[in-house]
């Protein structure tokens, strides 16, 4: 008698924890930058450059990259400096085993330039760093015997997910734009930004299909006599397929995206005008797909010709139990100083969720978007200003079958965003966040890993009586009454001529020994 086993291709997070740093530094202005009049506005995302385990602890190094807009006291209105800060940081993740797998998401939870002096400027920031040790296996089960004779067998059907693939991979996408003839050519570019919009994703036969776009914006001087301060914007299409080898249309991918690399190029017209702006973007991919299947356990087993005892062990499944995508609509007013906008340039901004509670039947997500606004103002030492502001939401995230044991998947993303001006003093911000939940069961089956078997002492049996009355005891059912006295189901059921399997503590059955292979 053998045991026949199936393997699962899984993927389970052990544990999943956080840490939030602070990042200050000053930075001088480097030596070819003009001198600073005011700061205007910063961005800034973070790149992780090496995650690993180490005495219980995932060691996070990385960088976060900057650029800051500044005011100039001069000819030229407006210019930018960039640079970085790296880190690392030691998380505890005690219930991570050394050949985890690390995935760390980090966020900028806040981020704030101040000018010190007109050649030093100072960054401080708050990083917010979420790691997850998860560990790729393959869960291994018996599904069934063979060889076996008299055998007796009770099975178990779960549905369970597979990790069918897992991969990170990048999208290279170029495009080009021809600044229209209402607005100046481009001598000079003082600053650029490029943000990823909404982001779709679907699995195919074998690729993952990407639809999605992402939001160029730059201020530039104009190539004339007297130049002028200009600025251009559009939207950059993400079209493209990346290969997901043995995935099948209709599993379920789990994508998270960002910004690998960029680069903006000035190009001259048909009529040798510097009015075409090529860009290039490396988006990256950390994917992974999950497939559904049933899978058939064999649970117990017992044979009415030897004595056969399970050997058990607990193993692990997961079960994907949703996936949902819900769109927060964001709206709300900031206030501006003293200088009244004339015309809103550029408007961005990032969500933070502050605050998830798992419900019964979802998920409460509490959180804010921080807004920044760059606009004209009628100033012409300072044309340029900015102002930034916090708008609250709220969302509920439908999500049935969640418990405290759910492994809950995660992604805040802004997908839009615009602001448009209400009055002096005020500025309308409407914007859509788009909150995805990817949840799975967690399912822990003791499995039959192996089995102990002896002879049964026939000797011994053909002293039993040939048929006794036995009282069900509480919790029993048919099958355990079969297997402890070597019979059948089938048996006991028709001599007691029973209409189905049902039975109750305190009912009385009457069990026929089985004499096939009794000596004397």
């Amino acid at each position: 008698m053998r045991l026949i086993t199936k393997r699962v291709h899984m993927n389970r997070c052990n544990c999943r924890d956080s840490r939030q740093i602070t990042l200050d530094r000053d930075f001088n202005v480097p030596d070819a930058k003009p001198d600073a009049l005011t700061i205007m506005k910063e961005q800034g995302n973070v790149q992780i450059e090496e995650v690993r385990m180490a005495d219980g602890k995932a060691s996070v190094r990385g960088e976060l990259l900057f650029q800051i807009l500044y005011a100039v006291d001069g000819d030229m209105p407006v210019s930018e400096m960039n640079g970085s800060i790296p880190f690392e940081e030691a998380i505890p993740l005690s219930c991570a085993n050394r050949d985890d797998e690390l995935t760390v998401h980090p966020t900028v939870e806040d981020l704030r330039s101040e000018l010190i002096n007109s050649r030093k400027l100072g960054l401080k920031a708050i990083i917010n760093l979420e790691v997850s040790a998860e560990t790729v296996t393959d869960g291994e089960g018996a599904v069934d015997l063979e060889d076996g004779e008299n055998v007796y067998i009770q099975k178990k059907v779960l549905d369970i997910s597979r990790l069918a693939f897992t991969r990170k991979d990048t999208l290279r996408v170029r495009d080009e734009w021809k600044i229209p003839g209402t607005k100046d050519s481009i001598g000079q570019i003082l600053y650029s930004d490029i943000r990823l919009g909404e982001m779709n994703t679907r699995m195919e036969e074998n690729e993952l299909r990407v639809d999605g776009q992402a939001r160029l914006f730059v201020i530039y001087l104009s190539d004339s006599e007297n130049p002028e301060m200009n600025f251009y914007e559009n939207m950059i299409p993400i079209e493209g397929s990346l290969e997901c080898s043995g995935c099948e249309a209709g599993m379920v991918a789990q994508v998270a995206t960002d910004i690998h690399g960029r680069d903006l190029e000035i190009k001259e017209d048909e009529d040798g005008e510097s009015r075409v702006l090529d860009a290039e973007i490396v988006v990256g991919f950390d994917i992974k797909v999950y497939g559904q299947e049933q899978l058939e356990l064999l649970t117990d087993f017992y044979s009415t010709q030897e004595k056969c005892y399970p050997i058990y062990e607990d193993s692990y499944f997961e079960n994907l139990i949703l996936q949902n995508k819900s769109r927060a609509r964001i709206s709300g007013k900031i206030l501006v100083d003293d200088r009244v906008p004339l015309q809103i340039w550029d408007v961005c901004g990032e969500i933070r969720v502050d605050r998830r509670e798992q419900k019964e039947n979802g998920v409460q997500v509490e959180g804010v978007l921080d807004v920044s606004v760059l606009y004209r103002t009628e100033d012409e030492r300072i044309p340029l200003a900015s102002v930034k502001g916090t708008l609250p939401f709220s969302q509920f995230v439908e999500a049935d079958g969640l418990d405290e044991t759910s492994n809950v998947w995660f992604q805040a993303c802004l997908e839009q965003i615009s602001g448009a001006i209400a009055g002096d003093k005020e500025i309308e911000i409407k914007a859509v966040a788009s909150l995805e939940v990817i949840a799975f069961e967690r399912i822990e089956e003791p499995i039959i890993a192996n089995f102990e078997s002896e002879p049964i002492d026939w000797k011994e049996r053909s002293r039993e009586p040939g048929i006794i009355g036995y009282v069900v005891q509480a919790g029993e059912k048919l099958w355990d009454i079969a297997k402890r006295f070597f019979t059948t189901i089938e048996s006991i059921m028709e001599i007691n001529q029973m209409e189905n399997e049902e039975v109750k503590e305190g009912d009385i059955l009457l069990i026929l020994k089985e004499v096939a292979k009794l000596t004397s």
